[in-house]
């Protein structure tokens, strides 16, 4: 039998499928299963997928907001009591790509440090616009810091 054959055929076949799909081409490769992988491996691995990925969550992200508004819409025309939703934008958060966690830590660390505003803090982690961020982290009973 030429089972060596049919083997590399059926992998061309796989590395085909993956790359068709817009995934890597190593995909849906049937020997590297079963290990842990890392964030920075599993992104550097699929360079290819974590593109496809930003692409289909750039698209979604208007997508979603346009639901939430319809929904705020439809329940404001029920004769729900809702304020008015101003802007609005979705954000999709890269905790495969990265330590969101870890960055926020960091990025309090350097306000501690100095070498980052507090303001600088908020209109990253908070989504605030410059002068939102800084009139909210002015110091003063008002203030709520850069948590």
């Amino acid at each position: 039998m030429r089972t060596e054959d049919q083997a590399r055929a059926f992998r061309v076949a796989l590395r085909t499928l993956g790359d068709l799909c817009d995934f890597d081409i190593n995909h849906f490769d049937l020997e590297n299963v079963g290990y842990a992988k890392t964030a920075a491996e599993i992104s550097a691995d699929n360079s290819t997928l974590m593109r496809n990925i930003r692409r289909h969550e750039h698209a979604l992200e208007g997508a979603i907001a346009g639901i939430c508004r319809a929904l705020l819409a439809t329940e404001r025309r029920l004769g729900v009591e809702l304020p008015d939703e101003g802007l609005m934008r979705v954000t999709l958060d890269d905790i495969i790509i990265t330590d969101t966690a870890a960055e926020k830590r960091q990025g309090m660390d350097e306000v501690a440090a100095g070498l980052l505003e507090p303001w600088e803090y908020r209109a990253k982690w908070r989504s605030e616009d410059e002068a939102t961020a800084r009139a909210a982290a002015r110091p003063g009973p008002s203030a709520a810091g850069p948590g």
